[in-house]
């Protein structure tokens, strides 16, 4: 496959159809990423994120797309690096496990659907004395879920994050007990990932968070995103809430861990 240069993601952006926004964050240089294509006309795409997120999209019978992911799936083995494969549609499922075979798990999720005539009308939150707080340098510090971690993993780093991303958190006495923030975001689109200290759920502070981190993409006319396993159902309970619908299933394809035979083999 050929690598894709910067000045036609503009273009490429344009051809597919609604993708992970992971996809979108890399076409819009938020993050880095690269870009692989059968030919130039674009019939078949590889999105690759820096810390090893896939995307394969695009015609299923281009065999050069074959070679790279299992040239990405070995580099991924060799280097002890994360490869996680984000599927487009059934036809590739099928032809991933055909590639992979026995070398990797399947996994389903959910993403949702926005409607945001929903979330106007529904019932918002009952307010707090917890203070609500912009996510800075000093947060991720002290950040139980979100520390520097997560931001080298998904923004490249926290500098990137604080200045292309956004998120927020709830603090009660100096201690931060809920948080929303951008997992990726594009100029279009931001997915949303939130955690609560178990010591303060079942008090509608994910509701809370959520809902300010919401109204922040509607404020800069960005659409919020929600993903999550099929088996997340208090996800799922919160996001429905929240005015997120009509669940659609997709497949990720994750390595398998080595059984303890072959690690002692």
């Amino acid at each position: 496959m050929i690598r894709v240069s910067e000045e036609q993601y503009p273009t490429i952006k344009q051809m597919i159809l609604r993708a992970p926004t992971f996809v979108y964050s890399i076409l819009d240089q938020i993050i880095e990423g690269t870009v692989y294509a059968d030919t130039t006309a674009f019939q078949t795409l590889l999105f690759h994120t820096k810390s090893g997120i896939y995307y394969i999209y695009g015609d299923i019978n281009k065999t050069a797309v074959d070679q790279q992911l299992s040239y990405c799936f070995l580099e991924s083995i060799k280097q002890k690096k994360r490869f996680t494969l984000f599927s487009s549609t059934a036809q590739w499922d099928t032809k991933i496990e055909q590639l992979f075979d026995g070398l990797i798990r399947k996994l389903e999720r959910y993403t949702f659907s926005f409607d945001e005539d929903m979330y106007n009308q529904r019932e918002k939150s009952e307010g707090h004395d917890y203070e609500v707080q912009p996510i800075t340098e000093h947060l991720i510090k002290n950040s139980l879920e979100f520390g520097h971690a997560y931001y080298d993993e998904y923004w490249d780093s926290p500098a990137n994050f604080l200045e292309k991303g956004f998120g927020f958190c709830l603090v009660h006495h100096h201690q931060i007990i809920s948080e929303a923030v951008a997992i990726f975001k594009s100029n279009d689109y931001a997915e949303i990932d939130i955690m609560t200290d178990p010591n303060f759920r079942g008090q509608g502070l994910a509701s809370m968070i959520a809902e300010t981190f919401i109204d922040r993409c509607l404020a800069h006319a960005i659409k919020p995103c929600w993903d999550c396993d099929i088996s997340n159902t208090a996800s799922i309970y919160l996001g429905t809430k929240l005015g997120f619908t009509k669940p659609q299933k997709y497949s990720i394809f994750t390595k398998k861990e080595p059984t303890l035979s072959s690690k002692t083999s």
